[in-house]
């Protein structure tokens, strides 16, 4: 057995302190003893301190404080913010006493499970200043924090508040006791023993009263209990919900917890925390109150028949001071456990060398959306190096290392600082702003933004050795700010995120006085300690590996347990309530509320890729699937909904590749957009790593590529491109449509019309029809071809997801299941090479229906099949265009009498005239060999030129026939 941390023994002391710095320091507690480091901040943005300064709370001491715990809210701006705990209390500090209570009111509205906070009891004691400074703490750890309440006289009131208590005690020292009913009256109270038990009922319930030690006395004042002068002495309140449970209260009420110890052991893919309280009283007695996430996996623990209902299910009784709780570690690093399957490898290569081309330097604005981005870049690098494309792995390493550097310019902002006031790294720009990068300076979801972070770093850092050595320390600040598990850092708080008795994080920090607790991206939460986890691997340091491993495995069991639901779950649910378990995924659990919603937006496919992204190979664990066996069709509705985007769809179908690999590919095939912090590329590489004994990857879905013509089955027509670039189905045949290079983009492909060398684009109106006029493509010119039974295809818009059909020739992006307009079918006809009859450079023209030979002079500049030989026609040259490609030959045709050039209309109303002098948009012409003879195509509108009764030539006919069939000679 490998010992990373060795358990450390008790020393017999009341308190434990986890301030660095602080006036006295009993004994060290924490998950270890050893920091990450202990270098001083020496951050691009300096020091500097955030407007919500530690309150006069934490007197005696010096940063770091903790910002996320669940009790911050006691030490911040006025105090006395309402904060989730001590489980199964809620409680606030106010300058004259400790509030408590129980909420009993437990509903569920259809969305959440609410149990609102109660305020039943105040406790306080006689000659209170009406100040912040007459309260300070005097120890915390991992989970407990011990205050004191004192007078100038040298009276005090003290009270450990550790998590899992159901009874609240305070201590007092030649103090008058006051005891206040926060619900109007005081009820009935009944003294059992006299001095040392009374039980007191009124509109709360009824609340056991116990001197633990010294006997008490009390008298009425209106609604407050008084004891008499110079109380000396423990008192411990509990709500008694069930009248069998008052033997059980009675019975471990001479043990209370004072402090606690946390020590953890890994060996192999296991981790052993113990958990062990110091008290008073006999140790082998305390009663604590486990929840769901606990009873999972704890050691052989001894049961107490009492339960609390709380937000997170019932809270059960375990009888002793020590707990040892096992967690089944993640084994996953760089990759997923499986290579890509090789029916995806040919794609996934495709998809990967479009996005790395698509790659450009991320310039930081923020911490969290350029750390969502930043990751996404990374991962194209490990996808690289797995699938064999070394070559690409540099490009995505240049750029990240490119977009990385802005944090160590001293010039640009944001920059990171060090926050003085409590301790961290911050956002410089937000230090007095709690809406700047969504309160990061006021310690919001540090998890969240350096979990990125600390990802893309280590992925420079695994390809280039001396890079990270260059940044090192710059990067293990970051690492501290989330992931220190040493009491002993003098910069950095313990894990600042982390509630190890709430099992799972917080992401609330000081903003707004640090009241409710809430998290709502468990997959980010998760991401952080992914992320630490993986700084700590290309930093060798091997300590933090496996406690990065054990945090991962913490948030992925508190994530399992209180946000995935289960309908069919019922033994030790956290949600009695089938109504609730059906709604499949938990957006945010609060310490007074849980529910499926997000402070920013309700839709069912956010709050379930808020809980999946981003998509990393540590989705093997958290993907589970019984959950995802029922988001799939909870969603459903919204994922066929073409006015919802994809980018959260997207995460949903890959994780969904956990259940069913297949269909997520087929899912996936759909996409357009994948969000800011996937891709394409990560996008199938997650899907194409999933296990399965059959093909996952399917070709028919994939685009077609190569040149083709495309043919309007219902008419037969062929399309062809104007001058202005539309497409429409007017060509009587392949020889005069407009050819096309169809092209592979991420989620289906663009078109190309080779005739003007521009992407096909679409309206996202739906409204005009198609048209090649874009110089590059983009998110308006992907489409997608879906192939039908008989062999030919539909064509999907991506704009609008719409799909395309034929109105009056034209190609519009108009028709959807609820329109009543028909999609239409298209054949995809391949463009030939075969180079048939050579145009000559020069020659008559002569056609072949009427036989007559094309002249123009300068007298008359219009183009007339008038004259009857050759000798008496005009000879034509015939320039060959730069801008033709291998299937394609444009043309420009110069008088050789005039040295003028023929020029076109786009209206396809007018003559032909040679009377230009340089060639422009109008004067191109496509010749193509036909049986021998030649058919001209004007360019500017995309018509056959053909011989009229008049005589004149006129760009207007979509038909080969004699009239717009011609030799040369």
């Amino acid at each position: 057995m490998v010992l990373i941390e060795k358990f450390w023994s008790l020393k017999a002391v009341a308190f434990l302190c986890l301030a660095s710095g602080s006036a006295f320091v009993s004994a060290t507690s924490g998950p270890s003893d050893t920091p990450i480091a202990t270098t001083a901040p020496n951050l691009t943005g300096g020091k500097i301190a955030n407007t919500a300064p530690p309150g006069p709370f934490f007197q005696g001491f010096k940063p770091p404080y903790p910002t996320d715990a669940w009790w911050s809210g006691y030490s911040v701006g006025t105090q006395d913010a309402t904060v989730s705990g001590p489980f199964p209390f809620e409680s606030a500090t106010t300058n004259t006493s400790i509030v408590f209570g129980i909420s009993n009111k437990r509903d569920f509205d259809g969305t959440s499970i609410h149990q609102p906070t109660q305020n039943d009891w105040s406790v306080g004691i006689a000659g209170l200043p009406n100040d912040l400074q007459h309260r300070k703490a005097t120890s915390w750890d991992t989970q407990t924090v011990c205050l004191q309440y004192f007078t100038d006289s040298g009276s005090t009131m003290s009270s450990c508040m550790a998590p899992g208590s159901p009874y609240m005690t305070f201590t007092f020292k030649n103090a008058v006791v006051n005891i206040n009913s926060m619900n109007g009256n005081l009820g009935t109270i009944t003294w059992v023993t006299a001095g040392k038990k009374a039980k007191i009922t009124n509109s709360a319930g009824t609340y056991l009263l116990y001197a633990v030690d010294t006997a008490l006395t009390l008298t009425t004042n209106a609604n407050t209990l008084v004891s008499q002068s110079g109380y000396t002495g423990t008192i411990r309140m509990a709500l008694l919900n069930e009248t069998s449970q008052e033997a059980i209260l009675d019975q471990y009420v001479g043990a209370y917890p004072t402090g606690l110890t946390m020590s953890y052991a890994v060996s192999g893919n296991t981790s052993t925390q113990t958990w062990k309280w110091s008290t008073a009283g006999t140790s082998s007695t305390l009663l604590t109150l486990s929840w769901p996430h606990h009873r999972k996996v704890l050691s052989n623990p001894s049961y107490a028949n009492i339960q609390y209902l709380t937000t997170k299910g019932y809270m059960k009784g375990v009888v002793g001071n020590t707990w040892t709780l096992t967690h089944s570690l993640p084994s996953i690093y760089w990759f997923a456990p499986n290579a890509p399957q090789s029916s995806c490898l040919s794609q996934l290569n495709q998809t990967l060398q479009y996005d790395v081309s698509a790659l450009s330097v991320i310039v930081p604005g923020d911490f969290y959306y350029w750390g969502g981005s930043f990751a996404r870049a990374a991962r194209l690098a490990l996808i690289a190096e797995q699938t064999g494309r070394t070559d690409l792995v540099n490009k995505v390493v240049t750029i990240l290392k490119q977009s990385f550097a802005y944090w160590l310019d001293a010039t640009h902002s944001p920059a990171a600082a060090y926050e003085t006031g409590w301790g961290g790294v911050i956002n410089k720009d937000g230090w007095n702003n709690t809406w700047v990068d969504f309160g990061n300076a006021y310690y919001n979801d540090h998890h969240f933004h350096y979990g990125y972070f600390l990802y893309g770093a280590a992925v420079i850092g695994k390809y280039d050795a001396t890079w990270l050595a260059q940044n090192m320390d710059f990067l293990t600040h970051v690492a501290r700010d989330i992931g220190n598990p040493s009491p002993n850092d003098p910069y950095y708080t313990v894990t600042r995120h982390m509630d190890w008795f709430a099992g799972h994080s917080w992401a609330s920090g000081i903003a707004n006085g640090a009241g409710s607790r809430d998290q709502e991206s468990t997959g980010e939460a998760i991401n952080g300690y992914y992320g630490l986890l993986m700084f700590a691997k290309v930093a060798g340091n091997n300590a933090l590996i496996d406690y990065a491993r054990m945090l991962l495995a913490v948030e992925e069991a508190g994530a399992q347990t209180y946000w995935h639901l289960y309908p069919s779950v019922t033994a030790d649910t956290p949600y009695p309530e089938a109504g609730f378990r059906n709604l499949i995924t938990v957006g945010n659990v609060e310490d007074w509320q849980t529910g499926a919603w997000l402070f920013w937006g309700a839709q069912r496919t956010e709050i379930a890729a808020i809980q999946m992204l981003p998509l990393t190979p540590i989705g093997e664990v958290t993907y589970d699937k019984p959950w995802l066996q029922n988001v799939l069709p909870y969603c459903q509705a919204e994922l066929n909904d073409p006015t919802i985007g994809d980018a959260f769809k997207s995460v949903i179908y890959a994780a969904y590749a956990s259940v069913n690999p297949q269909q997520a590919y087929n899912y996936s095939q759909q996409l357009s957009d994948w969000g800011s912090g996937n891709s394409a590329t990560n996008q199938l590489y997650f899907v194409a790593t999933r296990p399965s004994s059959s093909n996952i990857c399917n070709t028919n879905l994939q685009t077609p590529q190569g040149s083709y013509y495309i043919q309007d089955v219902a008419s037969g027509k062929y399309v062809t491109v104007s001058g202005s670039g539309s497409l429409a189905a007017t060509a009587s045949a392949s020889l005069t449509a407009a050819p096309f290079t169809l092209a592979f983009m991420p989620g289906g492909g663009s078109i190309l019309a080779q005739s003007n060398s521009q992407y096909v684009t679409a309206d996202p109106n739906g409204q005009t029809a198609l048209a090649a006029a874009r110089a590059t493509p983009s998110t308006y010119e992907t489409f997608r071809w879906v192939a039908q039974s008989d062999g030919s295809y539909q064509l999907l818009a991506l704009v609008n997801h719409d799909y395309v059909s034929t109105t009056s020739s034209n190609l519009v992006n108009n028709a959807n299941s609820t329109n009543g307009i028909t999609a239409g079918k298209y054949k995809l006809v391949p463009v030939t090479t075969g180079t048939g009859t050579a145009v000559p450079t020069s020659g008559t023209l002569k056609n072949v229906k009427t036989g007559k030979y094309v002249v123009a002079t300068a007298a008359n500049v219009t183009l007339l099949a008038t004259a009857t030989s050759a000798a008496s026609a005009t000879k034509w040259t015939f320039e060959k265009l730069s801008t033709s490609t291998s299937t394609t030959t444009y043309y420009d045709l110069r008088s050789q009498t005039t040295n003028q050039i023929v020029t076109g209309t786009t209206s396809g109303a007018d003559p032909l005239t040679a009377a230009r002098d340089v060639a422009s948009t109008w004067e191109s012409f496509q010749i193509i060999s036909s049986n021998g003879n030649f058919v001209l195509i004007d360019l500017a509108n995309g018509l056959n030129v053909a011989v009229q009764a008049d005589n004149t030539l006129i760009a207007n006919s979509n038909s080969v026939d004699s009239s717009s069939t011609w030799t040369i000679a």
